[in-house]
C-alpha cells in the first residue's frame, strides 16, 4: 500500500480515537453534572419542606428536613469535584503524539509535492521560453528559425497541394 495513504489512514485513526474519547469524557461529564443538578433540585425541595414545617410550627419535621436540603446541597457538590479529576489519560496521550506525528509527516509529503509541481511549473516555462526564442524574429529582420524558413513555406504548402491533385 502506499506509504501516503497509510500515513493518511493512521491520521483518521488517531482522530476517530481521540473524538470517541473526548465524547466519552464529554458524556461522563453531562452525566455528573445531571446528577448534581438533581441533587440541588431535591435540596431545594427540601429547604421548601423545612420552611413550610417551621411556618406551621413543627420543629421536628422541619429540622429533618433542613438537614436531608444540606445533605443534598453536599451531594451536589461530589460530581463537580468528581468532574474536575477526570483528565486525559495516558493513552490518548499517546494517541495524540501519533496524530502529530503523523500529521508532521503528511505536511511533509505535501510540502514535497507542492516543491514537485513547482518544478514541473518551471519547466513549462522553460519550454515555452525556448518555443517563443524558436519562433520570435531575433532583430526585427525576419530571424530566428521561424523566420529564416518563413519565405520557403508558402513554397512547400503549394507543392504539397499540387501533389494531392
Amino acid at each position: 500500500m502506499n506509504e501516503f495513504i497509510v500515513k493518511l489512514r493512521i491520521l483518521a485513526r488517531a482522530e476517530v480515537t481521540l473524538f470517541k474519547a473526548d465524547a466519552r469524557r464529554r458524556s461522563n461529564e453531562l452525566l455528573l453534572a445531571l446528577v448534581s443538578i438533581g441533587c440541588v433540585f431535591v435540596g431545594l425541595v427540601f429547604v421548601n419542606m423545612g420552611v413550610f414545617y417551621r411556618l406551621t410550627e413543627a420543629a421536628a419535621e422541619s429540622r429533618a428536613a433542613f438537614i436531608l436540603a444540606i445533605a443534598n446541597f453536599a451531594l451536589a457538590i461530589v460530581p463537580f469535584l468528581l468532574r474536575r479529576r477526570s483528565t486525559p489519560g495516558a493513552e490518548e496521550q499517546m494517541v495524540r503524539e501519533i496524530r502529530e506525528m503523523a500529521a508532521e509527516e503528511l505536511s511533509k509529503d505535501f510540502a514535497a509535492v507542492a516543491d514537485e509541481v513547482s518544478a514541473v511549473g518551471d519547466s513549462i516555462k522553460n519550454v515555452k521560453s525556448g518555443i517563443s526564442s524558436f519562433t520570435s524574429a531575433g532583430n526585427g529582420l525576419g530571424g530566428g528559425a521561424l523566420g529564416a524558413i518563413g519565405p520557403i513555406l508558402p513554397v512547400v504548402i503549394d507543392l504539397l497541394k499540387k501533389g494531392k491533385k
